[in-house]
Formats: C-alpha cells, structure tokens, sequence
C-alpha cells in the first residue's frame, strides 16, 4: 500500500505539470528528429549515390550488405537509448505525505530525514555531510542518483542528459549509449572508408564520372562525425573501465565527514565494464538488457585505514 501512494504521489506530479513542460520535452527531441534525418540521407548517399559509381557487382553487394549490418546495430542501440525509460528511485526512497508535511512544518526538518534514510541504504552525503535529498521528487536520493532538470525526476546512476538521443543516461541505458557511440564510430568511419578510394580516383582523373554531390558531402560529414564521436567514445570507455559517470568524474562523491573518493566504486576494469554489460562476453555488442544490480545498491572498493581520513566512516 505504500509503495501504490507514492507510486500515485509520482503520476500525480507527472499530471500536474503545465504546458511549458511538454513543449520542452517536445523540443528536446529536435536533435533526435535531425539525427534521424541525417541518417535517412546518408541512407540514400550510400546506397543510392555511392553504390551507383561501384561497377563491380560482387564489390557493390559485398560493401552493401557490410554497410546494412553496421546500419541496423547502429539504429537498434540508438532506439534503445532514446526509448529506455531513466530508472527511477524506488518507492521507499519517497517520503510520504506525513513525513513531508513534518519536515516542512517544523525545524526538525534534518530529524525526518534520518529517521527516513533508516528504512533506505545510503552512503554517499553532500559537500556539508547532510543527506541527500530532492525536495522536488521528495525523495531520499539513493548512492549515484541526481535530478535531471530536463527529465524532471531523479534518475539511478545518470551520467547526463543527452540531447542527442533526447533522454537522461543512467543506469538503465548506459549500456546502450556506449553502444550507440561504439557504432556511430563504425558507421561513419565505414562510409569514410569506401568513399576515399571514389573520391581519389575521380580527383586524380581515374574516373570518368563526375564527382557526385552526395557523395562528397557525405564523406565530408562523416569524416567530422568520426572523429568528433570518437573523441567522446574514448571518454566513456575510460569512465567505463574506472566505473565512473560524467559527474563522478567533475565532482568525487562525498560521503560522512566530507570523504571524497573518486575511486569508491571502482572495482577492476572487467567487473566495472561486467557491471555495465552483463556477464556474457558474447552479448556485449548487442542491444540488450545486461546491466547487473538494481541501480541503487553498489559494491565498493576494499579500504585500508591509510585509505580513510581519521575519525570517517563510510556508514
């Protein structure tokens, strides 16, 4: 029965927001909207332009059935990243109505809040060493949770909102993110790749065919999306071996007596990029649910009393 409140204390905010709110989550699929268009162009550049210069009918198949495949992994992870709904805390992380109203009504506000943080697990603090807490979600927020302003509710283990893909990154899509920065990079650099040989030859007069548009434009945008992408791939691979998010990795998270450790989560490179992409090596690079845990509990490194500053508990 408590958990059905709070659930329904969650749906009613959700109501309650005006039409401002849903105008901005319209406009924040305005990138999504362009990146599908920019995908559906370079469809028919690739397919249409370019496979229209390759004479050779064994080369054109060959290239076109490689092309596909990168193309259907690259469009299933940015689906899934964009469709994946941000996990949120679960319902005894709210406060209820009661406690809320004690909270608010007395300054005893700091009392409530511990004697609610006793029925969650929770370690990390703020910089000051008190208890995390969203008064907008009035929610306890569990170790690695943070409010997104653009989604308006806390989200497990977020990394950012990307606008890119029009959704918060966390727990629940991390894994398909990554993926779909893994296979951005492939895209493109595969387009890069088959168009150099075309565009050289047509420069150096090998060709009898016109430079066509398409196609030069194309290579042009892909070569910029490679290695811009590639650049941020790069980021979140090493985010990803050192088990951090984006704002873990601009801000260690702090713990009782003002200990700040960007270290505290990280467990080795495999069992940090396990705890991303599930046990099983061979569903890795595929789309699918693999993320171990519940997003709100985490294990932590083994500490040493030289680890600790005195007199700190991580409890």
């Amino acid at each position: 029965l408590l958990y059905t409140i709070k659930f329904e204390h969650i749906d009613m905010q959700d109501n309650q927001r005006g039409c401002g709110y849903y105008c901005q989550k319209m406009s924040m699929f305005v990138p999504v909207v362009f990146v599908l268009g920019l995908i559906g162009w370079s469809y028919y550049a690739f397919v249409i332009a370019y496979g229209g210069q390759v004479e050779n009918v064994a080369t054109r198949v060959f290239v076109s059935i490689l092309y596909h495949i990168v193309l259907l992994l690259f469009l299933w992870s940015y689906i899934m990243a964009i469709c994946t709904q941000p996990a949120r805390p679960p319902p005894h992380f709210y406060l209820t109505d009661e406690e809320h109203s004690n909270m608010r009504s007395s300054d005893r506000g700091r009392d409530v809040l511990l004697a609610v943080s006793a029925r969650v697990s929770v370690h990390e603090r703020t910089t000051s060493g008190a208890i995390r807490y969203c008064d907008i979600c009035r929610c306890i927020k569990p170790d690695r949770a943070h409010h997104c302003s653009m989604c308006m509710q806390c989200v497990l283990k977020m990394d950012h909102h990307c606008p890119w893909v029009g959704n918060c990154v966390g727990y629940s899509n991390y894994k398909y993110f990554v993926l779909f920065l893994v296979y951005t990079c492939l895209y493109t650099f595969y387009i890069t790749i088959c168009c150099i040989p075309y565009i050289t030859d047509v420069w150096n007069k090998r060709s009898d065919n016109p430079l066509n548009f398409h196609v030069l434009i194309m290579f042009l945008i892909s070569l910029v999306f490679f290695l811009t992408v590639f650049g941020l791939f790069s980021f979140h691979v090493y985010l990803l071996w050192h088990n951090k998010t984006t704002l873990e990795s601009s801000r260690a998270p702090c713990f009782r007596g003002g200990f700040a450790d960007p270290r505290h989560y990280d467990m080795g490179g495999s069992p940090n990029v396990k705890q991303v992409f599930g046990k099983v090596p061979s569903f890795w690079m595929l789309p699918l649910s693999g993320a171990l845990g519940n997003g709100f509990e985490w294990e932590t490194r083994a500490y040493t009393h030289s680890d600790l500053p005195s007199n700190t508990s991580l409890t």
